[in-house]
């Protein structure tokens, strides 16, 4: 049983979840194949992972800034100004997850194993007012977040109201929320595009980690030849899908056009004034893991020379 919160029409889903379970069914043969519990039918998105330590599914999606309490050192990759490049970001977080580390170790102590990992594009300002222009535009306005990006949230002057995706459509609708922040390929598939009037595109306000976990004791049972092809699976994924979500940007900026939202680039001057609250959500964030114990900024560390390595061998 594989449960996810994705809508089947989102991307994450068709070229995610279903795309992988597919190529998983295809490589074992059929000997694995799996009852699919989309657009959150079966747990909410901050639940799934819960509901895999309890046995009720063995894999599903695990949204990291849903369940940053349990995985708090993959909060990094959500912190501001990291990703620019999906592609690139995604093998890199994926290389890590693979490889001996503090982040793939807090899956491992929820007794969850990486399957597949990806990074979405740059969040941005989605709002049911028209552009901003200015850091006092931002001021007290309630925008939908969750995990570290609360951070740059808050850092911005905004005040962070944690919610998983699906559910901002409503909020914004009833005027709970005045927007959220979002990747561009992630509207649509939530409608918020419906209850939005403007759309910025070179906003670096973080990142999201899209992880799919399975129950450690359901991969230990697998034979060397399933855990192969799960495995080989897992790394198809991760091109397929960074690669996919990277093209699909430029397209969906265009059909938010056609229907009417205003989609504008935030000036350079707001652009610089938003670097430093970017570099404060980052200290913040490791302040937070000092106070629990764990070492943020080597994480960072880590994180940022990976994306050099992988920079220059692609």
């Amino acid at each position: 049983m594989f449960a996810d919160s994705f809508p089947l029409s989102h991307t994450l889903s068709k070229d995610g979840t279903v795309w992988w379970m597919s190529r998983v069914k295809t490589l074992t043969d059929g000997d694995i194949q799996f009852q699919h519990f989309p657009a959150e039918q079966l747990a909410k998105a901050s639940e799934i992972l819960q509901k895999i330590q309890d046995g009720v599914v063995q894999a599903g999606y695990v949204g990291t800034g849903y369940v940053s309490d349990e995985l708090p050192l993959n909060g990094a990759v959500m912190l501001p100004g990291e990703v620019t490049d999906t592609v690139q970001a995604s093998r890199a977080y994926w290389k890590l997850l693979k490889s001996d580390g503090p982040l793939r170790q807090e899956f491992l102590d929820n007794d969850v194993v990486p399957i597949y990992a990806v990074l979405l594009p740059p969040y941005q300002l989605v709002l049911k007012r028209g552009p901003v222009s200015s850091l006092a535009d931002l001021k007290g306005l309630k925008l939908r977040s969750t995990g570290s990006l609360n951070l740059v949230v808050n850092a911005v002057g905004a005040s962070p109201v944690a919610m998983a995706a699906p559910d901002a459509y409503l909020a914004i609708q009833r005027g709970t929320l005045d927007g959220t922040v979002l990747p561009v390929t992630s509207i649509a598939p939530y409608k918020i595009d419906e209850v939005t009037k403007s759309l910025s595109t070179n906003g670096r306000f973080g990142s999201f980690g899209i992880t799919v976990v399975m129950a450690k004791s359901t991969y230990d049972e697998l034979s060397a030849s399933e855990k192969k092809a799960v495995d080989q699976a897992g790394d198809e994924t991760v091109e397929h899908l960074a690669k996919i979500v990277e093209n699909e940007v430029a397209q969906d900026l265009a059909d938010f056009r056609e229907k009417g939202i205003k989609v504008y680039e935030l000036p350079p001057a707001m652009q610089k004034a938003l670097e430093p609250k970017y570099e404060t959500a980052q200290r913040d964030w490791i302040k937070r893991m000092q106070g629990r114990g764990l070492d943020g900024e080597a994480v960072i560390e880590s994180f940022e020379s990976t994306l050099e390595q992988v920079g220059s061998s692609s």
